[in-house]
């Protein structure tokens, strides 16, 4: 993969060059490019967002602060209760945020609805580091919207000890899987415990070759031999007893219920290592891929990248900062400290060094899917979500979770 070259702040200066367009950053669509020097001294910006921990808010904090030394900038972090609604009230009203967190999840509204500005050209100076799959997921009808600032995957996570006591191996294939449920499941230890909703077996749909919907949200594709080999292979899971949901365990999500010891593996994202060194520090755990489907493997990406208004009152500001925190520098500053991972491979190495044990979520960069639809389809999401809880609960089937699954998505899609 190509890099371009990487950005690079120049110490106590006061001016950063960018360039400001009014379209994508991939010359999409017509535009006329205004390139000039824009004097950062004593400029205000803020960075809206949401508070993940003290910890972290504290981290990027002095990632802004090293910023305002070396640009003579002033930007402070704003972590707002209640986001979505603060931001859509700033956006409406017309104060937005000079910069703010976009979820990939999000990003079709805010794009349909006319508020996000698409990256101009020539403001990233390393942007051809970051993974396609990520870049992808700030894609939209071919544009690109906004750089993410690190991404989750979903993996395996194991009871080494666990799985010695058996004599496993990780499993690699559907099969291993399952009958490595059936080996570590006893009277007091479910085998597998995963989260019964669309982010989680959405994966499985993908690993039989099938998926929700076509690769542009375009048409629905569920009802399909590889979507059901994939429904059939997990509702056949919890069935047989191999598989509980969390709350079946008393947990409230997967990580709990493995942090509790009430499962010997949990399909989740790299945020549970953060989760069960606070909260079940004794707890043994290892990491691998998620085990490949009859199409090879899948995961999903979940990412957040920093967006720009569209009515931004400084853009070349604006994205100054953004290119500055989503450098291969910055994103691995950010994410060193974190299981959180950085967006750009060129640091790759750098951040396993610190993190050696969290390979396996890294790897999942090469093969992810992004999480994300278009507007109005959480409603489908939420109609598949339903019949997964009814499976599981013994009160519906694959059959009936697909036909109305498809039925609604046909209804959004048209």
């Amino acid at each position: 993969m190509s890099r371009a070259k990487r950005w690079s702040a120049v110490a106590l200066a006061a001016t950063v060059a960018v360039a400001v367009a009014g379209c994508g950053g991939d010359g999409n669509g017509a535009a006329t490019d205004v390139t000039g020097e824009v004097d950062l001294q004593g400029v205000e910006l803020q960075l809206m967002g949401w508070s993940s921990s003290a910890a972290e808010d504290e981290a990027l904090t002095r990632l802004l602060e090293k910023f305002n030394e070396e640009t003579g900038a002033n930007v402070r972090f704003n972590p707002v209760p209640e986001y979505d609604t603060t931001l859509q009230t700033a956006l409406a009203g017309g104060t937005p945020p000079d910069v703010f967190y976009v979820d990939s999840y999000k990003l079709p509204d805010l794009v349909d609805a006319g508020v996000l500005a698409p990256i101009p050209d020539g403001v990233l100076t390393d942007s051809e580091g970051i993974y396609p799959s990520l870049r992808e997921a700030f894609t939209y009808d071919g544009v690109w919207y906004c750089p993410p600032k690190d991404f989750s995957t979903l993996a395996l996570v194991y009871d080494p000890e666990a799985f010695a006591e058996a004599g496993l191996e990780p499993p690699t294939t559907w099969q291993e899987l399952r009958d490595a449920a059936e080996a570590l499941t006893t009277d007091d230890r479910a085998g597998l415990v995963m989260g019964v909703e669309y982010p989680r077996w959405g994966v499985f749909l993908y690993q039989a070759g099938g998926g929700l919907t076509d690769p542009d949200v375009t048409e629905m594709t569920i009802d399909s031999p590889q979507s059901r080999e994939g429904l059939e292979f997990i509702a056949d899971l919890y069935a047989e007893g191999l598989a509980v949901s969390p709350s079946e365990v008393d947990a409230g999500w997967a990580g709990e219920a493995f942090g509790k010891g009430r499962a010997a593996m949990a399909i989740e994202g790299n945020w549970v290592v953060n989760a069960l060194a606070q909260d079940f520090p004794d707890r043994k755990w290892a990491v691998a891929e998620l085990p490949a489907g009859p199409a090879g493997k899948a995961t999903f990406t979940f990412t957040v990248c920093y967006g720009v208004a569209a009515t931004a009152k400084n853009p070349a500001a604006s994205w100054a900062l953004v290119d500055y925190l989503t450098s291969p520098e910055g994103a691995l500053a950010w994410t060193q400290d974190f299981a959180v991972m950085p967006a750009h491979e060129s640091v790759r190495d750098d951040w396993l060094a610190k993190w050696p044990d969290l390979e396996a979520f890294l790897a999942g960069a090469e093969y992810a899917h992004k999480w994300q639809f278009r507007p109005g389809f959480a409603d489908v999401v939420g109609v598949f979500d339903e019949h997964a809880q009814a499976i599981v609960a013994g009160n519906s089937t694959v059959d009936k979770l697909i036909e109305a699954t498809d039925s609604a998505g046909r209804d959004i899609l048209g």
